[in-house]
């Protein structure tokens, strides 16, 4: 009885040094990296933005939809559209409020040259503002709670 050997025994031989052999420090590395990297879940999670922000409740009346523009430190930024003759909440980060906690709300109806301007609002986190923007822009009116 012989054995015969394979005409691939040498390729298959190359093969297994290959996959065993030269990857390795590869796969040690790899190992050694995902063993030393402590898992993501049980860090202790930042202070949220939104945490002691303020609230603004928008109520457009008006018939056509309304870009409003918050006014803090100088400069105005854009913060919602609300469509004609809808509602809409947002819960504003705390940034928004400015160092001395002084905003101004514009209302720009888009299509119309008119605008709303409110005086300038003392707000303090956790208040809510709300925004009534009425057909005749003149007419619109706002509270703070």
């Amino acid at each position: 009885m012989t054995i015969q050997l394979s005409p691939f025994l040498p390729f298959r031989t190359f093969l297994t040094f290959l996959t065993f052999r030269s990857f390795r420090p590869f796969r040690l590395s790899l190992l050694a990296v995902l063993a030393c990297s402590a898992p993501r879940q049980n860090m202790d999670p930042g202070p949220q933005p939104n945490s002691d922000g303020f609230s603004l409740v928008l109520t457009n009346h008006h018939l056509l939809d309304v870009n409003i523009f918050l006014q803090h430190d100088g400069q105005a930024d854009r913060v919602a559209m609300v469509n004609a003759a809808t509602s809409r909440t947002l819960v504003l980060p705390l940034y928004m409020l400015g160092q001395s906690g002084n905003i101004r709300l514009i209302a720009e109806p888009i299509g119309d040259d008119t605008r709303y301007t409110t005086d300038i609002l003392t707000v303090q986190p956790g208040q809510i503002v709300s925004l009534n923007v009425e057909n005749p822009i003149p007419r619109s009116n706002y509270s703070i709670q």
